[in-house]
């Protein structure tokens, strides 16, 4: 956040004035309608204005509220830049052209990168392509427009584009013979902007602040084709990385020490605890530090969390183990004893598992608890290690002894096998592990183990259990997993839990395949073994011939037409015969079969679909098709169409009210468009000269649009969104 934002959003606060005070949704609304009418307006100007207007001081909370909104939503249309000058960028960009030359990867992809050269319409709502919506997605990091296959199957290879957006989100390509000349002055005004958004922070610019800041200066820039931003940034003296350009090595590591700063934040809060972890993270990156430095580094990480953030950041983001255990390896060289030595030992774990060496974690973690005996965060840690290695006994006292509740999953597991597996064998008969060799030869004088069949299940929670404990990489695929399985509006907490999303990270994303080779030599041989047997089944669609409820199925599998029988008691009980059903069936450690991770019910008639899907598709992609499945009915409109609700506004001149008076019937304080039966298509109301429309569906206001244009010709238009309507709560699938 720069420094002018930081201001409007910090000044002092004084007490609210006496009521009525109007509610903070009208103010917002008034804050983001004031930017959009004026297209650019300094803040103190536009606080001013609204405290006029609603009686307000301009320091309230009300109008600090709105500027929080705006300055804080990256999809909002508004947005602060150098000088504390507010912009409706959609607005200012408006008649602009800019340039990109298209890569062989957009072209191949069918995809548009839009945050840098195209930045200046990266706030566009609904971007449309002949009419036709363009996804908003990101790609490699990128914000991304995505069009069909064939979006670009006219353009030769290597073209450079003009591209321009309307008001309403129109988006047109032209590809140009030649490239464009630089017009005079426009590097000055380039890097005179990029120098003004520096200044304040100190931090690399956005390519979109460098845009809108030199079309702000100078309002007939890039009425014309000129070279993409990047070429005239370069021809500058600026450098980009990413979305971003700065003019020398201390710009950019000031901005990644911002950016450090901020995730510290995002996950320890605002107050001191990120502080401090910055300051270790000083301590312990710094080549020259001694061993005092070090010492005073573990000192300040007493709080588990400040350790694990302190720990993820010294991985870094491509989940580097390099440094951590250099690091690591100097802490626990220095650290003495005590909690000091806990915490070193800690990173030491971590760094070791990172690193492949995850019996030199057990060590580490071992040395931990006795520096630091009874302290949580190292105990819960090594109880997952003895969990892992099938001595539930071992871990079930661990935890039980921290105080975890007994219905977490991992001491739940534990706590079951932990008791054994029924009465002792005799000498001669066969072991109870499932080895098949005599009871003297296997476990005689060893804790009980459970038949593998049994502990199949207790594999896959340990799977589970690696993912949730691993760090960053993990939660980021979980994440976007998620966001896949919860869909447009869908529940994100419940789909993050969902087994079918866990399921995927696992195997589609390759999660299991990692827990394997990363705890593999902890876990049981048995149970190595069956876990790599589950990597190789892949999932797919099955027919349920028969239920034998609370025992399990026979199933059809739709794609090769084998019959597998699965040992399952829980949805047997509830499925009934001729389901379709899209799962993994795999081997469960003895002579049967079992579901491994999520199941799916099919509706019928899309087992094809489904089936293709599965052959060609990503597990995100099926994320998407549960997604879709579950989704409540479409609500839709006349002629099939989405049920949308459209709001444009237009500015107009002056003698706009009798235009509309004379085309559209007046109806209590606006007008109504209505049709041959005398349905109201669209509603309009005039606020000072702004142009108020409404409707709901996007066909509907494109014809309003359209019949205001000839019938108010010099109006303009502000602004035009359109959301999809909330259906009402139903039970009811598609």
């Amino acid at each position: 956040m720069n420094k002018s934002r930081q201001r409007v959003l910090a000044r002092p606060r004084r007490s609210a004035p006496p009521v009525p005070r109007p509610a903070a949704e009208e103010v917002a609304a008034a804050y983001l309608e004031a930017v959009r009418r004026h297209v650019a307006i300094g803040a103190d100007e536009l606080e001013a204005q609204l405290a006029g207007r609603f009686g307000l001081a301009v320091d309230d909370d009300l109008i600090l509220e709105a500027a929080d909104e705006v300055s804080e939503d990256p999809y909002s249309e508004c947005t602060l830049l150098a000088g504390d000058v507010l912009v409706h960028a959609p607005g200012l960009m408006s008649g602009a052209v800019l340039t990109h030359r298209l890569s062989a990867g957009e072209q191949a992809g069918g995809f548009l990168v839009v945050d840098t050269d195209l930045a200046g319409f990266l706030r566009v709502s609904g971007p449309t392509v002949a009419e036709e919506p363009l996804e908003v997605d990101e790609h490699d990091g990128h914000l991304v427009w995505i069009g069909d296959e064939d979006w670009f199957a006219d353009l030769p290879a290597g073209a450079l584009l003009a591209v321009r957006v309307t008001l309403d989100g129109a988006v047109t390509l032209d590809p140009l013979d030649a490239d464009p000349a630089v017009p005079p002055g426009l590097l000055e005004r380039l890097r005179d902007r990029y120098e003004a958004e520096l200044a304040e922070p100190g931090l690399p610019v956005p390519a979109e602040a460098l845009l809108l800041g030199v079309r702000l200066a100078d309002r007939d820039a890039f009425g014309e084709p000129v070279p993409p931003l990047e070429d005239l940034a370069t021809a500058a003296g600026l450098e980009r990385r990413g979305d971003e350009f700065a003019h020398a090595e201390p710009v950019w590591a000031a901005g990644a020490e911002a950016r450090r700063h901020a995730r510290l934040i995002a996950r320890l809060g605002p107050g001191g605890e990120a502080t401090v972890a910055l300051e270790a993270l000083d301590l312990l990156e710094d080549p020259d530090v001694d061993a005092a430095g070090l010492r005073r580094a573990l000192d300040l990480l007493v709080a588990p969390d400040a350790v694990e953030a302190v720990t993820e950041e010294l991985l870094g983001p491509d989940d580097d183990p390099a440094a951590l255990v250099a690091v690591a390896d100097r802490l626990v060289a220095v650290a003495g004893r005590a909690t000091r030595a806990a915490v070193a030992r800690w990173m030491a774990t971590v760094a070791a598992e990172r690193d492949g060496r995850v019996l030199d974690a057990e060590s580490h973690l071992r040395a931990a608890c006795v520096d630091a005996p009874g302290w949580e965060f190292v105990e819960d840690r090594l109880a997952w290690y003895e969990a892992d290695r099938g001595d539930a006994a071992a871990a079930t006292g661990r935890w039980r002894a921290i105080g975890v509740a007994g219905d977490h999953p991992d001491l739940a597991f534990a706590a079951r096998f932990a008791a054994g597996s029924g009465p002792e064998p005799g000498r001669n008969d066969p072991c109870r592990c499932g080895s098949g060799r005599k009871y003297k030869q296997c476990h005689l004088g060893r804790a009980a183990t459970a038949p593998l069949p049994e502990r199949a299940d207790w594999l896959w929670r340990k799977s589970v259990a690696y993912l949730e404990r691993y760090g960053r990489a993990a939660e980021e695929t979980m994440i976007d997993c998620a966001l896949a399985r919860a869909g447009a509006g869908g529940d994100l907490e419940q789909a993050i839990t969902d087994p079918l999303t866990v399921d995927v990270v696992l195997h589609e994303q390759g999660w299991f395949a990692r827990f394997l080779r990363d705890r593999g030599p902890l876990l049981p041989d048995d149970e190595a073994l069956l876990g790599a047997s589950w990597t190789a089944v892949d999932r797919t669609v099955y027919e349920v011939l028969a239920v034998r409820p609370g025992e399990g199925f026979d199933l059809r599998d739709l794609r090769t037409g084998d019959t597998p029988t699965v040992t399952e008691r829980t949805t047997s009980r509830t499925v009934p015969a001729g389901t379709r059903l899209c799962a993994r069936v795999a081997p469960d450690g003895g002579a049967g079969h079992r579901f491994v991770g999520g199941v799916l019910e099919v509706p019928p008639g899309r087992e094809g679909g489904l089936l293709a899907l599965l052959e060609e598709g990503t597990g995100e992609d099926l994320l998407g098709w549960a997604a879709a499945r579950d989704a409540p009915p479409r609500p839709l409109g006349p002629a099939g169409a989405d049920l949308r609700e459209c709001v444009a506004r237009l500015q107009v001149a002056d003698g706009a009210a009798d235009v509309l008076d004379v085309e559209y019937t007046p109806a209590g304080d606006g007008w109504v468009r209505l049709d041959a039966d005398d349905r109201v298509l669209a509603a309009l109301e005039l606020a000072d000269d702004v142009l108020i429309v409404r409707t709901l569906t996007a066909p509907r206001m494109d014809d309003v649009l359209a019949d205001l244009r000839v019938v108010l010709p010099e109006g303009r238009v502000l602004s035009d969104e359109r959301s999809p309507v909330a259906p009402p709560t139903s039970d009811l699938r598609t």
